[in-house]
């Protein structure tokens, strides 16, 4: 009895091996295409690699993207291919009027009945005889061309072409799968459009937001510089306790938006000293505890002329609290450790650190060394232990501190 090992598969007729063949192939393509289709990320790109896989399946000579003009002529232009073939499309004439014989191939038929359009054969196809001597030099004898969509558009996109060595290379089955690569095509080529027109209007807000971002702080610089004027012995000074700042604010992590709000902070961190008799701002000898209690007021007054201004940040509420320690001495409201945000500890830091590094009407400059000697002591009763080291790393660098004491 003979066994199911012994018996002999008879082999598939030739026909249906063939058909089975040709859809290996078109699924082949539609597969290396899908893949190339999800990396692409340029209309170039996405056409380039969905053409070289379809080309690079089986008899497949030559695939190619032609995009549906509107000009006189109805011209389906070559937007990209790839395949054996390629030189194929030079100076290639290609239209989808139906009044052209340009128009009466598969690319053509394609775009204007919105329906996919086959060749058979070549060489007995009579809308392909406009290509007959081109396609006999490059080895073509078939030929498919699918309608890529257009979301909402009066006509395709486009059209996907693929001309194959085999004549009747394209059946029913090859058919659907080739449209369904179209659609995905068509798919691709939207999507793409809708990022770049997505990146274009993120790029456009960036760049408003850049030039609101710089007219801000050319305003701050600007009321920096007014105060400056009633107060020519510390002009200067909120620009080096900025920089300072910034410096400081790097060191511990922040980011280069939040650098740049305690930057704007700082340059206006006196502004409330217009609110202070110009007399007192510039007396040479002490001050009396109540002319110390007008500079004081200070803080309060900047806070009162910021915190209106719609800021993206906390600016009033920075300068406000400045002056206030986390041992609960300072002022106007004696706040505390956490209750003082860090951007006033920095500061707070930075402030002292100016202050007496450079010239007052009443004091000489005391220098850098002793600056930083008194916020050292003050570390972790009145100043942040934390902004404090990182002051210190600054000054440990080449000449960094020093650097910001002395700029302009």
């Amino acid at each position: 009895m003979e066994t199911n090992s012994q018996r002999k598969i008879d082999p598939l007729p030739p026909e249906i091996q063939q058909e089975l063949e040709k859809r290996g192939w078109a699924l082949s393509a539609l597969s290396e295409a899908a893949a190339a289709l999800a990396r692409a990320d340029s209309v170039d790109l996405l056409i380039q690699e969905v053409c070289a896989a379809i080309a690079a399946q089986g008899p497949y000579v030559l695939a190619w993207v032609g995009k549906a003009e509107d000009d006189e002529n109805k011209t389906v232009r070559v937007l990209g291919g790839a395949g054996s073939a390629l030189d194929y499309l030079k100076d290639i004439t290609v239209s989808w009027s139906e009044f052209n014989i340009t128009g009466l191939g598969p690319g053509g038929a394609a775009i204007r009945t919105q329906k996919s359009s086959v060749v058979v054969d070549s060489e007995t196809d009579e809308g392909f005889l406009s290509w007959r001597i081109r396609a006999r030099e490059y080895g073509i004898r078939s030929a498919i061309g699918c309608p890529i969509p257009d979301s909402g558009g009066p006509h395709p996109f486009g059209v996907l072409l693929v001309y194959s060595k085999a004549p009747n290379a394209f059946g029913s089955s090859e058919v659907q799968l080739f449209e369904s690569l179209s659609q995905e095509i068509g798919f691709g080529l939207r999507s793409i459009e809708r990022q770049h027109k997505l990146d274009d209007q993120i790029h456009e807000k960036e760049q408003t937001q850049e030039r609101l971002a710089d007219a801000l702080r050319s305003t701050i610089e600007a009321m920096s510089r007014t105060m400056e004027w009633r107060d020519p012995y510390t002009a200067g000074h909120q620009k080096r306790v900025a920089l300072i700042s910034v410096a400081i604010a790097r060191r511990l992590g922040f980011s280069e938006e939040a650098a740049q709000a305690l930057y704007m902070a700082a340059m206006v961190h006196d502004i409330g000293k217009v609110s202070v008799p110009a007399e007192i701002l510039t007396k040479p000898t002490r001050l009396t505890d109540l002319e110390m209690q007008m500079v004081q007021g200070h803080v309060e007054a900047g806070y009162q002329i910021l915190k209106d201004i719609p800021f993206p940040w906390p600016i009033a509420e920075m300068v406000r609290q400045h002056h206030e320690r986390l041992d609960g001495t300072g002022y106007p409201n004696g706040l505390s450790g956490d209750q003082i945000c860090i951007e006033s500890r920095i500061l707070a830091v930075a402030d002292t650190i100016e202050a007496m590094a450079t010239h007052r009407p009443y004091r000489p400059a005391r220098g850098l060394v002793a600056a930083m000697d008194e916020i050292r002591a003050e570390a972790g009763t009145k100043l942040d232990t934390k902004v404090v080291d990182a002051a210190f790393e600054l000054m440990d660098e080449q000449n960094s501190l020093q650097n910001l004491i002395l700029a302009e």
